[in-house]
């Protein structure tokens, strides 16, 4: 458990001088606490005990190592396919790997079951569930693919959702659309991609409704998300795995279509029924050109 994640869990009794250390670090997570205590103390307008306190209050026996856990913190989040490469090739063995792998993800899922949170959960169903309004899914390099996926099942489910291409250079237009009716589904994951964020945040202030997808570092993202949704990425690989995600996004699908039913029976059924008139056509047509 990260840092970030003892101080947003709800355990902690904080007094309200140390709540306001605590909205400090959030706001500048994790370079807040890596200046001198002094420094940190004078940023969130406490006294150095103050800062100690919340240390000592997190299980630290000292300012040093706190500090000392929030570098590891940043070290692991920026670790590059390459990095993970060396490391994790050197403790997995050579044989046996696919078995190894499966298992690796099936504990994935677990935790990822055992983390689940019923309200935060509810939440983003009431997000992406809201007709009213316009849904709108944008990935990074490595997880655009997510949300494709997750428009393409949204969109069978409920109206006016659609999937922003990160790779195009018209990116930033489609902000011009965004306004307080619009949800916008982000997927970013560690070594978080600067324009994703940027956009994210353009997103906001054009006040869209925001709903992040992201590891347990969480993306700069989460500073301003409405909901953030964090899944287990480790592997044995040299890659961070996106099945955790994945199997997130056709959760929340099975979910919408139980709260609603008869309208996604009803959805799915003119979807049909128009895909079959369309195929029919088609077909005609073919055939007719294959008679010429």
């Amino acid at each position: 458990m990260t840092i970030k994640d003892r101080l947003t869990g709800g355990a902690l009794k904080l007094t309200a001088a140390e709540t306001r250390v605590v909205r400090t670090l959030l706001a500048n997570y994790p370079s807040a606490g890596l200046t001198t205590v002094a420094g940190f103390a004078q940023r969130a307008g406490v006294s150095v005990p103050t800062i100690l306190r919340l240390v000592s209050k997190l299980g630290f026996g000292g300012y040093a190592a706190f500090q000392e856990a929030l570098i590891d913190e940043v070290s692991e989040k920026l670790n590059s396919p390459l990095s993970m490469f060396d490391a994790r090739s050197a403790d997995e063995p050579g044989t046996g790997v696919y078995a190894a792998f499966m298992r690796n993800l099936a504990g994935a899922l677990q935790q990822a079951a055992d983390d689940f949170r019923e309200a935060e959960f509810e939440a983003i169903l009431d997000l992406f569930g809201d007709e009213r309004s316009t849904v709108y899914c944008v990935g990074g390099r490595s997880s655009s693919t997510l949300a494709l996926r997750l428009s393409l099942l949204l969109g069978q489910v409920r109206p006016n959702v659609f999937h922003i291409g990160n790779e195009s250079t018209r990116l930033f237009d489609r902000l011009a659309d965004f306004n307080s009716q619009v949800t916008l589904a982000v997927f970013d994951y560690r070594r978080y991609q600067g324009d994703v964020v940027e956009f994210a945040r353009l997103a906001k202030e054009a006040r869209a409704r925001i709903v992040l997808f992201t590891d347990r570092w969480l993306s700069p993202v989460s500073n301003f998300a409405d909901q953030v949704l964090v899944s287990p990425v480790e592997s044995i690989s040299a890659f961070d795995s996106r099945v955790v995600a994945f199997a997130q996004c056709e959760a929340i699908i099975a979910a919408l279509s139980k709260r609603n039913p008869d309208r996604v029976r009803e959805r799915l059924g003119i979807i049909e029924g128009l895909r079959n008139k369309g195929n029919a056509q088609f077909h005609r047509i073919e055939y007719r050109n294959d008679e010429e």
